[in-house]
């Protein structure tokens, strides 16, 4: 389709946009060289007679398909929506307008608008508008944004608040660590304490440090005590501090509250704490107040309180393990960590990790992983979470020979090379990822063909070794574009 000249469409227009002078149509023809603005007049009832060249990139509308349209019918606003009605009713100049729709092919625009009311002979004849996209200004300032917070979270990690970790630290590329993530990072942004439950070994301490370090209070301390490995009659002391002559041997000396300032305070297997300590602790909760163990003045404290959990609240409560009112003080928002066996896609990622940091240390070579050694993480429901991990990959790279570059079945922990559930799997490897979707795609594409040609290529019988659906067999096999009769020809 040809496109209409506009400024052909604009004097052809029945408005009084016939009478503008010969000079005029130039500077109109000279708006669509504008790359940064783009351009648009509606005459006095809305009709649109000019729209910039530039429109139908970003808009999503061909310029002839909405030329001589009202523009509350192209865009489906209503009068008080329009600026350009806008514009034309009250007579005046509209200067930075921000305006948010979404375009004809789904994307989200936002424009920075000033529209101009045109008059001839004292009367509004129609209104003309500069539009700046400012999408994409936003996009880059975010990322100005993410940027900066990048370095300062490597200038917090080289500072002295007691912290190791952010949340550039925490791997995972699954949905579910990406939705935990996203909530751990909105609850940063607040003041109030939080709760995180989660398995032994699901990195708790990891995401409190990483939200301590994505908060106002970064500069300030980060103190974690761990309840579970220090008797209660002591806990107390190194909790609220203590005062000269409270107990043998006791001098003046300030606890984790006031340690803590206007930091964060992390409070570690809280469910191991006594209910009489709950009931102290509670007390300083509620008031933000605290007596050293023996004085009897009140100090202000004002930490942040991050506590965490290794059991089902309500388990502890219901054994009275926990006091109810203690736990719903603390856990005004709560953040769960996933187990490690329900985000299975970031086993690998995880793996990589601990293989590149013990061929520092340990000075090995290891640049694969064999099919065998995923199946077998993969099947594993893996109790101990990603410490768990951590710890196998440590024994199998203290178990490899300098020499050797394939991480094998025979370097993991002896209870590990048991759990070899596919047997007869071709000697293939795994290469060290550099792109985790590609390398996944081919070894699953590895193991259903080889269950295709231990089964004859029956589908039934294949389904039933892979402990799959024929439905979702059936889908694997499209997608991973596997040909069951190139399979059979192939034997």
């Amino acid at each position: 389709m040809t496109r209409t000249n506009p400024s052909k469409s604009l004097f052809e227009s029945e408005t009084s946009f016939k009478n503008i002078d010969a000079e005029f149509k130039l500077i109109i023809n000279s708006l669509d060289c504008f790359e940064d603005c783009y351009f648009s007049m509606v005459d006095a009832t809305g009709k649109i007679v000019f729209i910039s060249k530039g429109f139908e990139d970003i808009d999503g509308y061909k310029i002839n398909d909405i030329l001589g349209k009202n523009v509350l019918d192209v865009y489906k606003l209503g009068k008080e929506n329009s600026v350009h009605v806008k514009a034309i009713n009250e007579k005046k100049v509209l200067k930075n307008t921000i305006l948010r729709y979404t375009s004809a092919n789904g994307h989200p625009i936002e424009f920075l608008m000033d529209i101009y009311p045109v008059f001839s002979k004292g009367e509004v004849i129609g209104s003309f508008a500069i539009s700046r996209d400012t999408s994409k200004i936003e996009a880059l300032t975010d990322k100005v944004i993410q940027l900066q917070k990048a370095l300062y979270n490597q200038l917090q990690k080289m500072s002295n608040n007691g912290t190791q970790f952010c949340f550039d630290d925490i791997l995972g590329s699954g949905e579910c660590m990406k939705s935990v993530m996203n909530t751990a990072k909105r609850m940063a942004r607040s003041e109030s304490r939080i709760m995180i439950l989660g398995e032994t070994g699901t990195g708790k301490e990891l995401f409190a440090q990483s939200i301590h370090n994505d908060s106002s209070r970064a500069k300030e301390p980060f103190i974690a005590v761990n309840c579970s490995a220090i008797p209660d009659t002591l806990l107390e002391s190194i909790l609220f501090g203590t005062n000269k002559g409270a107990f043998t041997g006791a001098e003046n000396k300030v606890g984790l509250f006031e340690e803590a300032k206007n930091g964060t305070l992390f409070l570690d297997e809280l469910n191991s704490m006594s209910i009489v300590l709950q009931s102290k602790l509670l007390r300083a909760l509620e008031t933000n107040r605290i007596r050293r163990v023996g004085g009897n003045k009140e100090i202000p404290v004002n930490p942040r309180i991050i506590s965490a959990m290794n059991i089902d609240p309500k388990e502890a409560i219901e054994t009275e393990k926990l006091r109810s009112d203690f736990y719903y003080r603390l856990a005004v928002v709560t953040l769960e960590c996933p187990p490690l066996r329900s985000r299975k896609e970031d086993i690998i990622t995880l793996s990589w990790n601990y293989i590149n940091r013990y061929n520092k240390i340990l000075g090995r070579k290891i640049d694969e992983i064999s099919v065998e050694v995923i199946q077998i993480m993969k099947n594993y429901d893996w109790p101990g979470n990603v410490r768990e991990l951590s710890h196998c990959i440590e024994h199998a790279m203290n178990m490899v020979d300098p020499t050797d570059k394939s991480l094998q079945v025979q370097h993991l922990p002896p209870f590990l090379q048991d759990k070899t559930l596919v047997n007869n799997t071709l000697p293939i490897i795994v290469p060290k990822i550099s792109d985790y979707k590609q390398v996944m795609v081919q070894v699953e594409t590895d193991i259903l063909t080889q269950a295709l040609k231990r089964n004859n290529c029956n589908i039934n019988q294949t389904a039933k070794e892979l402990n799959l659906s024929r439905q979702c067999l059936y889908y694997k096999l499209k997608r991973l574009d596997i040909d069951i009769l190139h399979e059979i020809h192939m034997e």
